[in-house]
């Protein structure tokens, strides 16, 4: 009796499944529309479930804010509000937030699919109606503002105001053009008639970039918008917690390794060309000595294979016809960029190529200071890189720096993290070991509360002498574990921004695991890196939001940027654990309250009366000056007056910037011998008969810019030396008044 009743409910239902569709299809064309596959419903469970049994806070989807968590997801796609209305954003609100936590639980990615084919709907369309308004130059006298930044604006109501930002968005996009074409120096006045060949040029400019922008769009694919909705949804719990697919994965690893499988070029796409920007040293593709920088590449083939066209394919589709397994063949045709009328077939063998770049490298300077000339090691340390292989890790490659510099009779040492965002956490360990003998470096409590205390146990000490390390806003994670443990320990002054960037969280990477293989290539799967667990200094102090405090700090624009853990959403809280009671062997070396007292007031001293820190003082007021205009005027004459005052202010920070480089000490590079290795075969893959053997005999030359606040970190470390050698001297006079 019920059977006529449920399959008639069955067809109303179809019926309305297909009436969406269809509806789906008028707006969008088919070819254009997105949609998940199969594996992605799996991913998404796997990752629902993984959040919830490893996240530190505990988390349960349950708890998820889905009006917000759309909210974030629209401003993802459309930070600057310039597609969707107001109206469109509640529709999408109200259409999804009743269901989405059971959708997630599903694995049912729907939603993030409509709204975001929704989204390059409108975009596309307003690429073309930006086109067909750039038939025409906008009206560069008007009296009327743009408010650049609109992220903090709401959504406009209607397509008539949203039309209006639009005309703002281009005409003031033509004028910096304009402007950046426009001799300023010139004392004769501007006049528009006077060059309608420049304003032609800018609106050339102007259809180049959008076309190109709407050929981003097109380019963009499912994966890409499943890692960007279930990233969003990851940092509802979190900032660092996110979702990567296989690609995003595969990234993350070859960053972390410093290393990957390919032919050693770095591309870039020119125009819809696919352009070799430039060969890494000691890479199969400069061996070859066939390819050169600004050569295109036309098609690729795999092997012995068929050749496939890549002219205005997605460039990281480019990526991946080219990567392939170690020592396989790769053919290349390529137009060169010397003879552009000509082409030629290339074939390379991909091999393992070491980010030498990316690794640490070090520095000896001749510091003249306090009447006295002495050699400092400065150590760069961009990350704290490691490798599960034989690989090269950071701990390891700062010891061979150290003992280069021993060699070059270094008196003391700056390990420079201003630029190191962390990495893995065992190598922070490790490399704070190079500097104590023994004791704890970290503690890390686990969502269950239970702590770990994690100690450098080897006794050996690379360095035993007077350490600084240079801080700023951008030193995070496992570059704070460092620079905190080694100020606890009264081992290491920080120098640098007031304090570091303030995360205080350690993520694991959870590869997915599913029964489901047959999806995809066994050894490649999706990720999610996930907080697990919060670390604090041995202090008991935790470094999340607050980082660590320099002991002697210096002017910087980077308090005036939103760069800090503290300026990001969901961040974890702040919170303390008891100490770790420890003590420091008597034969290390560390400093008194009262010797790092009074490099302090040496510091400050210099830096109330230098030149150098009176050029550093007046560019952060112009920059917090320069950040506080949210708006600029859309009128050509007043836009060239104010481009007028700039570049005049901006000339005489220049000038007074070059004049200081005179006062910068001299230096020699200190090279890895991994690097020297690569510069050997680059040297000769070039064919150069001489080559250069020994890096750390070079020498010394003066730098052609100054590094102010390096510059400020060796005179501290040379005033410490100073008082060191004061305080021994006294010592060894009067044994009676021995301090440690």
């Amino acid at each position: 009796m019920n059977k006529p009743l449920l399959s008639a409910m069955h067809k109303l239902w179809l019926f309305s499944v297909l009436n969406s569709v269809l509806s789906v299809l008028v707006l969008s064309d088919e070819s254009t529309t997105l949609f998940p596959t199969n594996l992605m419903k799996h991913e998404t469970k796997w990752l629902v479930k993984a959040l919830e049994q490893a996240h530190y806070n505990k988390v349960s989807i349950e708890s998820l804010d889905a009006a917000t968590f759309l909210d974030r997801y629209l401003e993802k796609l459309d930070k600057q509000k310039l597609y969707f209305k107001k109206a469109e954003v509640e529709a999408i609100k109200s259409k999804f937030s009743p269901t989405l936590i059971a959708l997630f639980q599903q694995g049912n990615l729907f939603p993030g699919f409509e709204i975001y084919n929704q989204y390059k709907s409108l975009s596309l369309q307003r690429m073309d109606w930006a086109l067909d308004y750039l038939d025409d130059i906008p009206d560069l006298h008007s009296k009327q503002k743009y408010y650049s930044d609109r992220t903090e604006m709401d959504w406009e109501k209607t397509d008539s105001h949203l039309e209006e930002t639009w005309k703002k968005l281009i005409t003031s996009e033509f004028l910096n053009e304009t402007l950046s074409q426009l001799d300023l120096n010139s004392s004769s006045p501007i006049e528009e008639d006077g060059y309608p060949d420049l304003l032609e040029e800018s609106r050339e400019i102007l259809v180049k970039r959008y076309k190109r922008w709407k050929k981003n769009i097109m380019e963009f694919e499912s994966g890409d918008v499943q890692e960007l909705y279930l990233t969003t949804f990851t940092q509802m719990f979190d900032p660092h917690t996110t979702f990567m697919n296989i690609k995003e994965k595969e990234k993350f690893d070859q960053a972390m390794n410093n290393e990957f499988v390919g032919i050693g070029a770095v591309l870039s796409d020119v125009d819809g060309y696919c352009t070799i920007k430039e060969l890494l040293p000691g890479g199969p593709a400069e061996a070859s000595r066939e390819l050169e920088p600004e050569d295109i590449i036309l098609k690729v083939a795999q092997s012995e294979g068929s050749f496939v066209d890549v002219v205005d394919m997605k460039l990281s589709k480019i990526v991946d016809l080219i990567k392939g397994p170690k020592d396989t063949l790769v053919r290349l045709e390529i137009r060169p960029g010397s003879n552009p009328k000509t082409s030629k077939v290339v074939g390379i063998v991909r091999d393992k190529i070491k980010l030498t770049a990316n690794l640490a490298s070090g520095k000896v300077f001749e510091v003249r200071h306090n009447e006295s000339v002495r050699m400092l090691g400065v150590v760069e340390l961009p990350s704290f890189y490691g490798s599960t292989g034989d690989g090269h890790k950071a701990t390891d490659d700062v010891e061979e720096i150290i003992e280069k510099f021993k060699k070059n009779e270094v008196e003391g040492i700056v390990l420079d993290l201003r630029r190191n965002g962390g990495g893995y956490l065992s190598e922070a360990v490790n490399l704070a070991g190079l500097f104590i003998s023994r004791g704890p470096v970290v503690q890390v409590k686990s969502t269950d509360g239970n702590i770990r205390k994690k100690f450098d146990f080897d006794p050996k000490l690379s360095w035993n002498g007077p350490l600084a390390i240079l801080v700023s806003r951008f030193s995070a994670s496992a570059s704070e574990i460092v620079a905190g443990a080694l100020q606890n320990h009264k081992r290491a002054i920080i120098i640098g921004d007031p304090s570091t960037h303030g995360k205080g969280t350690v993520q694991s990477l959870i590869q997915m695991n599913l029964p489901f293989n047959f999806f995809s290539d066994h050894n490649k799967k999706s990720a999610a890196k996930i907080t697990i667990q919060k670390y604090y200094l041995p202090s008991g102090k935790s470094t999340q939001i607050s980082g660590v405090d320099s002991d002697i700090s210096m002017p910087t624009i980077n308090v005036f940027r939103p760069i800090g853990e503290s300026d990001l959403e969901y961040a974890l809280e702040c919170d303390s654990i008891p100490p770790v009671k420890f003590r420091r062997p008597p034969q290390e070396f560390s400093y008194k309250d009262s010797t790092l007292l009074q490099l302090s007031k040496n510091s400050m001293e210099r830096q109330s009366s230098l030149e150098e820190f009176s050029y550093l003082n007046e560019s952060v007021n112009w920059f917090q000056e320069k950040q506080q205009e949210k708006s600029e005027t859309l009128n050509l004459e007043e836009r060239i007056k104010l481009k007028h005052l700039n570049n005049d202010k901006n000339d005489l920070l220049n000038e007074k910037f070059d004049n200081l480089s005179t006062k910068s000490f001299k230096e020699k590079d200190v090279i890895l011998e991994i690097v020297k290795e690569q510069n050997a075969k680059s040297i000769l893959a070039r064919g150069d008969e001489e080559l250069e053997t020994d890096h750390t005999t070079s020498e010394f030359k003066k730098s052609e810019s100054l590094d102010i606040r390096l510059h400020e970190s060796l005179r501290i470390v040379s005033d410490w030396i100073f008082i060191r050698n004061e305080n021994e001297l006294s010592q060894s006079t009067n044994p009676m008044d021995k301090e440690i």
